[in-house]
């Protein structure tokens, strides 16, 4: 074979196969925004009714519902952005080949396995607040991520015990924000109860 037949020969299927799988992949991941962009909606519309505006002379800033808007406010932006950022590049011809947006977005969720088991488990601890306590559930919670992590050790396992004792200081005597008392401290005395309550 001569060098002018080498580069008239027109591309390999390999080459075209791994343009469509790009072309896939990067539809799927923004399924993915799409179905986050949603959910970040219906949950920045219920707010209002999970968390109301607590009268308090502690600050505004201490409202339990303004963590809540950050949080799914500048989720909400971000995923508006890659949302409008897939309208921009998409074309009518990948969207014929693609298929169904909803079906793309669950098979790009199977790659955020880590994401949403994590996102289960904090459901589970805010859950648990108000059984065990805020110590016991977020000592919990934090430890279930660190082995998720394969990071549970002494190092880490001390330092998310100071982390959780630094949250309660901050909390209980800079912040004075109070937990409803816990179902777990009601089982105990009436004094240790009421210091559990307070302090933990």
């Amino acid at each position: 074979m001569n060098p002018t037949q080498s580069e008239t020969l027109p591309p390999q299927p390999e080459a075209r196969t791994t343009e469509d799988s790009d072309e896939v992949l990067q539809e799927r991941s923004y399924g993915t925004y799409r179905l986050l962009f949603a959910v970040s909606l219906v949950f920045l519309c219920l707010v209002p009714t999970q968390a109301s505006w607590v009268s308090t002379t502690r600050g505004w800033y201490t409202q339990p519902m303004l963590g809540s808007l950050l949080g799914l406010s500048i989720f909400s932006l971000f995923s508006l952005y890659r949302v409008i950022q897939s309208f921009r590049v998409k074309s009518s011809e990948s969207t014929a080949r693609n298929g169904n947006i909803i079906e793309n977005a669950f098979e790009a969720l199977e790659s955020y396995r880590t994401a949403l088991v994590a996102s289960a488990l904090f459901f589970v601890y805010i859950e648990l607040l108000d059984v065990i306590g805020f110590m016991l559930a977020t000592t919990l919670f934090v430890t279930t991520l660190l082995w998720m992590s394969r990071l549970l050790n002494r190092t880490w396992l001390i330092s998310a015990l100071l982390t959780v004792a630094a949250l309660i200081f901050i909390f209980r005597f800079v912040l004075h924000i109070w937990l409803p008392d816990v179902w777990l401290y009601s089982l105990l005395p009436n004094d240790l109860a009421d210091f559990a309550n307070q302090y933990l």
